[in-house]
């Protein structure tokens, strides 16, 4: 016999129930969550960074058909920018020199930026924009998955980039 889970769906600040920030599941008083990182459950515990199951309050209940579609669309939950040296540079319709993105998982923040290399690198860049502390940080234009590929390829030359 499977197991009968109720599947959850959290809204940190800037998401919202279509665009969850995190995915949970109970099944009694068991607890998972999707890592955003490996694409595997990962069970609620001691030995697992989240050690506790989030407020009540601040999920929302989906079903299951809508948290398999939410689990199968990978780049839902990525946030990608585009990057400028400036805000001028953005507002004055210059092509931005690179992308980069955020996975928010329950067990970590995870910022890459596209590198010289071709590659996706751990970044402070995105949490820099969003810090007050930031003196003198690129700027970042939110875009949609499918222009963060657009511009890699343009700006890169690269296809695929923004495969998960």
């Amino acid at each position: 016999m499977s197991e009968q889970y109720e599947y959850f769906v959290d809204t940190d600040p800037g998401y919202t129930v279509e665009r969850p920030s995190s995915l949970w599941r109970r099944s009694g008083d068991s607890w998972e969550y999707l890592s955003l990182l490996s694409w595997e459950w990962r069970r609620v515990g001691q030995d697992n960074p989240v050690r506790m199951q989030p407020l009540p309050e601040a999920l929302h209940p989906v079903t299951a058909e809508r948290a398999k579609e939410l689990e199968a669309d990978r780049q839902g939950w990525v946030r990608y920018w585009a990057e400028y040296e400036d805000e001028a540079a953005w507002r004055n319709g210059e092509a931005p020199f690179s992308v980069v993105r955020r996975r928010r998982s329950p067990e970590r923040i995870y910022d890459e930026a596209f590198m010289v290399g071709n590659t996706w690198e751990p970044t402070d860049r995105v949490f820099e924009y969003f810090s007050a502390r930031a003196d003198e940080v690129t700027f970042l234009a939110e875009v949609t998955p499918d222009e963060a590929e657009r511009l890699l390829r343009q700006v890169r030359g690269v296809s695929g980039a923004t495969d998960l």
